[in-house]
């Protein structure tokens, strides 16, 4: 009987050494080194050595192909996200540059709207009362006419100037609240929540947090 168990063993060895040399020795022409390193990972999990070589035999051939197409796939993905950060950072760039200009011309009307007019040149002095009584009423008089003249002469200087201006302040007030108008667009273009309402310039600090830490590193 225990001749006929080890008549039907026999048969098996030379499959069991054909496949261990096949395993052991045979590693895989032009295969590398990763490539047989998966194998030899992905059969010891087969449970027995007659399946675990079978299945290192099996995944030899196309083993560095996966591996090449999965690294391809890695530098694919990693692309994707060096460039999604990138864009993350220019957008964040951009809104905070308009940020900055939008403050800039905010001041810059204030500005403009709360300059105060400073005539180039004093009004002529008043006449010294006591003076003027020491003289006699004709030199009154034409201290008064002089007086009256100067000063009509000042305030015609006065008033042409007043009218420049107001022509300039106004055309400051203009230039500041286009450019107030043209960053508060181009910031509700890129970002529609980050005023506090659809008309106000006001910055929802929320939103503006979330501009400035939005960008993972």
């Amino acid at each position: 009987m225990a001749s006929s168990r080890g008549s039907r063993c026999r048969p098996l060895l030379p499959v069991l050494l054909g496949l261990t040399l096949l395993a052991s020795g045979c590693q895989g022409v032009g295969v590398s080194e990763a490539g047989r390193e998966r194998c030899r990972r992905l059969s010891a999990a087969a449970g027995n050595p007659v399946s675990a070589a079978l299945s290192y035999l099996r995944c030899l051939p196309g083993t560095d192909q996966s591996l090449a197409m999965e690294r391809e796939a890695m530098e694919k993905a990693a692309a994707a996200r060096r460039q999604s950060l990138d864009t993350c950072r220019r957008r964040q760039g951009k809104i905070t540059s308009l940020i900055e200009s939008l403050r800039s011309a905010e001041q810059e009307l204030a500005a403009a709207r709360n300059s105060p007019f400073r005539p180039s040149v004093a009004p002529p002095p008043p006449l010294d009362a006591g003076r003027e009584s020491r003289y006699r009423p004709e030199d009154q008089r034409l201290d008064r006419e002089r007086y009256e003249e100067a000063l009509g002469v000042w305030e015609q200087q006065v008033a042409a100037e007043r009218g420049r201006w107001r022509q300039q302040r106004d055309a400051r007030v203009a230039a500041a609240q286009d450019r107030l108008n043209r960053e508060a667009r181009a910031l509700r273009d890129l970002q529609p929540d980050l005023f506090t309402g659809p008309e106000s310039i006001e910055f929802n600090p929320v939103a503006v947090g979330r501009v400035r830490t939005g960008c993972s590193s």
